[in-house]
């Protein structure tokens, strides 16, 4: 059997493709020993997982114990500080100011030159009380340090801040209520004579000492009415430079006020034993 050109050509491929299969095959194995080979020493010169947790654990953990951190519950939420403000807000408005009192938005508060005067029906329907004579004084004068003497307009604003209320005699009264109502605990008259405040002229007036005065028997509760009136009195000597002196013009001291409340307790006494008899 005679073999053509052709055949040989054909041999001589399968030849020469079976040698690149061949070649290709061995390639690849020795290159998978050396990838092997690299990862072997790739591998080797990493440290044990036992020796550093920080590179070769599951997940890596970061030290903060130095760092600040704030807690959500040291922190409170929106919410809450915004309900805060809103009570800060609330307990401001319901806690009363200095010198406020409860009154009844029922009852009528007088003007300066018009005072609070009861109803004609209930004064007839109540005859006036007879008022006891006055047996005791109790006499708080302020006299100004001022040569010229206490002004009329800062007079007048701070004897109203203190409660007292222009009426009957033409002096100032303190009535158990800051309105002008209720009896009356004490007043206040002008140091030199007649005594009296012409409102109308008040921009103009001026005086070197007013008198507080305090009579017994008087108010139901003579002790509380006094401190009160003292009150009245230092207010005004501080405020308007003014300086305390008893009814003998003397200095008004501790022991001053004290013999006052002594006095008070004594005339109290009395009366009860008037009473008892």
């Amino acid at each position: 059997m005679d073999i053509g050109l052709r055949e040989w050509l054909i041999v001589i491929g399968i030849i020469v493709i079976a040698g690149i299969l061949f070649d290709g095959w061995r390639r690849m194995r020795g290159g998978k020993g050396k990838l092997k080979f690299k990862l072997d020493r790739s591998l080797s010169n990493l440290p044990d997982v036992d020796d550093s947790t920080e590179l070769l654990g599951p997940a890596r953990v970061v030290d903060r114990e130095h760092e600040p951190s704030l807690d959500e519950a040291d922190m409170p939420p929106v919410s809450a500080r915004q309900s805060g403000r809103d009570a800060g807000k609330k307990r401001r408005h319901s806690e009363p100011y200095q010198g406020d009192l409860q009154l009844s938005t029922d009852e009528p508060v007088p003007t300066l030159l018009d005072p609070v005067v009861g109803d004609a029906d209930d004064a007839e329907a109540q005859p006036a009380k007879e008022q006891a004579p006055v047996e005791e004084v109790l006499v708080i004068n302020v006299i100004c340090r001022d040569p010229h003497g206490f002004r009329g307009p800062a007079l007048l604003q701070n004897i109203l801040e203190s409660g007292l209320r222009f009426g009957e005699m033409d002096i100032f009264h303190r009535h158990e209520s800051m309105a002008g109502n209720g009896e009356v605990l004490f007043s206040m008259a002008n140091a030199v004579k007649p005594g009296t405040f012409d409102l109308d002229d008040i921009d103009h007036f001026t005086t070197p000492a007013v008198s507080f005065f305090l009579g017994l028997p008087g108010p139901r509760h003579p002790k509380q009415a006094f401190d009160v009136m003292v009150a009245a009195a230092r207010k005004l000597s501080q405020e308007l430079n003014g300086e305390l002196k008893d009814d003998q013009r003397s200095v008004l001291t501790a022991q001053t006020i004290e013999h006052y409340r002594q006095r008070i307790v004594e005339f109290e006494r009395r009366q009860m034993t008037i009473k008892q008899r």
